[in-house]
């Protein structure tokens, strides 16, 4: 970017059996007179790098300026999230071996805040 601009990314990761889940937050910021400043928040989300099959069903992630206002120099992200997994197993009883499914949900929460100094 230009003009004093710049644009990060941060993230915090859990990691557990269903693989690494992030929660980002993307911002831009500002610098004048040597001091910098975060200006805006431009992204919000998270993003799972599965194991065996997991997904993302829900998920909600809020970002504030710690001071009340932008620009600030501290961010707080935080969210929460639904992880899902389909599970097909095959009924034994069943006279047609039939596939039943089970769906396996996972709610996470996870939050940081983040300072430029």
């Amino acid at each position: 970017m230009d003009n004093g601009r710049s644009q990060y990314i941060v993230y915090r990761e859990k990691e557990n059996d269903f693989g690494i889940l992030r929660l980002y937050t993307i911002f831009e910021t500002q610098e004048e007179n040597g001091n910098k400043e975060i200006g805006k928040v431009v992204g919000k989300y998270w993003d799972i790098m599965s194991r065996s099959g997991w997904y993302i069903e829900n998920q909600h992630v809020v970002t504030i300026s710690t001071t009340g206002n932008f620009p600030t120099t501290e961010i707080e992200t935080g969210g929460t999230v639904t992880i899902v997994k389909n599970r097909v197993y095959r009924d034994i009883n069943s006279l047609f071996l039939k596939k039943n499914y089970e769906f396996i949900r996972k709610n996470i929460d996870l939050g940081y805040c983040y300072s430029l100094y």
